[in-house]
C-alpha cells in the first residue's frame, strides 16, 4: 500500500552551533519585560531545577533548521493564517523536543516535532477539541473521533487526503515517519501508548465537571498520569517516554522495560512534568478559571493558604527525586550491553522532564514577554487578584 504524499522539507547535515550559543540565541528573541500590575500578589515557587533536574540542559544542534521546516509544514498542512502560524511558532515545540533528544539526528527530531504539532500546536488542532472545542462535552462525538484516529495506525488504512481531513493527514504522515525507523516492538509500544492517550482524552470529556474537592491528591495524580490531556507539555507525558526510546534508537527488551525500577523512574519523570506544569501554568489556569490544578487540589483537601499549597508541591518534587534514586539503587544488573542502553534510556526520560521544564519558562503559552525568564531567575510569580 502506498503511503500518503509527504511534501515536507527534511533537514540535512549537522549544524556546528554549540548548545550554549543556541540557548543564548533563543533567549535573545524574548520581548522586553512586562510592567508589573500594582494589584498583583506574589508567591514563591520551589526550586524546580534541583536534584536530577540540576544538570545542564543540551539543545539539539538541528534546532533552528528543523524549527523553520516544521513550523512552515504544519502551517501549510493545517491552513493556518498568519496569526495562527505566528502563535504556533511562538509556542516553539521544536525547542521542547530539542531538549528531550539532544543527540538525535534531524530526521528523528523532525518526526518528534511533527507529533507535537498535530496534537497540541499553538492553534491547538486536535487536543483542543476535547479541552475547549466541540467535543468538550460530547462523549459520543469524542469516541467517534478517537476511533477514526486510532484506525490510522492500521497499516491497511488508505491514505488520508490533506484537503479533506488535514489533522488526520498530519497524524498519518507522522505515523509513517515513525514506523520507517521504529522496530516492530517499538511500533507496538507506540500504538499502545497512543490508544491509552486517546482513551484518556475520552476520560477527560467525562471529567470536565470535576471540582478540586472531589479529587484527593493521590486520585488527581492517578488521573493525570492516566489521562493527562490538558493543553500543556504533560498532556502526552507517557508518549514522550516512548519518544525517548525512538530518538535514542533504543530497543530494550520488554522484560527490562517492565521491571519495577524502570517503571518507577518512568512514573517519576511523568510526575515531575505534571507537578512542574501545574506550578508554572497556575497563573494561566487562574485567569482562565481552570480549577483542576494540583495547587487547588491541595488547598481544597488540606485547607492551606496558597503559598503553603505551593510549598507542598515542593515537598512532592523532593519525594520524586528520592523515588528516582531509590529505584536506581534497586535496579538489577543486566550486563554491559543492556545496562548501557538502560542508562541512555534513563537519561532520555529524565530529559523529558528537564526539557518540559525549560520549555515551560520559555514558551509564550504560559508567560508573556520575558516574564518566564524573570520567574526562573527570581522564583517569584505575580498573580492577579481575582
Amino acid at each position: 500500500m502506498s503511503s500518503p504524499k509527504v511534501e515536507r522539507a527534511t533537514a540535512c547535515g549537522k549544524e556546528s552551533t554549540e548548545s550554549g550559543s543556541l540557548i543564548a540565541y533563543i533567549a535573545d528573541q524574548a520581548t522586553p519585560p512586562d510592567s508589573p500590575n500594582p494589584g498583583d500578589m506574589t508567591v514563591f515557587l520551589p526550586d524546580t531545577f534541583a536534584s536530577i533536574l540540576s544538570v545542564e540542559a543540551v539543545v539539539n544542534p538541528h534546532y533552528r533548521q528543523v524549527k523553520a521546516e516544521a513550523d512552515a509544514w504544519i502551517a501549510e498542512t493545517l491552513g493556518y493564517d498568519e496569526k495562527a502560524a505566528r502563535r504556533n511558532a511562538g509556542a516553539d515545540f521544536t525547542y521542547l523536543v530539542s531538549f528531550w533528544a539532544p543527540q538525535c539526528d534531524a530526521e528523528a527530531l523532525r518526526t518528534m516535532v511533527d507529533w507535537q504539532h498535530w496534537n497540541c500546536s499553538k492553534a491547538f488542532p486536535w487536543d483542543d477539541q476535547f479541552d475547549e472545542g466541540h467535543l468538550k462535552t460530547d462523549l459520543q462525538g469524542a469516541a467517534e473521533e478517537i476511533i477514526h484516529m486510532t484506525s490510522l495506525l492500521d497499516d491497511s488504512h488508505p491514505p488520508i487526503s490533506p484537503d479533506e481531513y488535514p489533522i488526520r493527514y498530519a497524524f498519518q504522515v507522522n505515523w509513517y515517519s515513525i514506523r520507517k525507523r521504529a522496530s516492530p516492538a517499538l511500533q507496538h509500544r507506540y500504538k499502545k501508548c497512543i490508544k491509552h492517550y486517546m482513551l484518556g482524552c475520552l476520560g477527560q470529556v467525562g471529567a470536565r465537571k470535576l471540582k478540586p474537592e472531589e479529587l484527593s491528591v493521590e486520585a488527581y495524580l492517578k488521573f493525570r498520569r492516566g489521562t493527562i490531556v490538558s493543553l500543556n507539555p504533560s498532556n502526552t507525558a507517557w508518549q514522550h517516554v516512548v519518544s525517548a526510546l525512538y530518538a535514542a534508537g533504543l530497543d530494550l527488551p520488554q522484560e527490562v522495560l517492565d521491571h519495577p525500577s524502570i517503571q518507577a523512574c518512568q512514573e517519576v519523570a511523568v510526575d515531575l512534568v505534571l507537578l512542574d506544569n501545574d506550578l508554572l501554568s497556575y497563573k494561566k489556569d487562574l485567569v482562565e478559571g481552570e480549577d483542576l490544578n494540583m495547587i487547588n487540589i491541595i488547598r481544597a483537601h488540606r485547607n492551606l493558604p496558597l503559598q503553603e499549597a505551593i510549598d507542598n508541591i515542593g515537598v512532592m518534587l523532593d519525594a520524586c527525586y528520592r523515588r528516582w534514586y531509590k529505584s536506581l539503587a534497586e535496579m538489577p544488573i543486566w550486563g554491559k550491553e543492556i545496562d548501557n542502553e538502560v542508562l541512555r534510556y534513563l537519561d532520555g526520560i529524565r530529559n523529558v522532564a528537564l526539557g518540559s521544564l525549560h520549555w515551560s519558562f520559555h514558551t509564550g503559552r504560559y508567560f508573556t514577554g520575558s516574564e518566564g525568564m524573570r520567574l526562573r531567575d527570581t522564583r517569584e510569580m505575580r498573580l492577579p487578584v481575582i
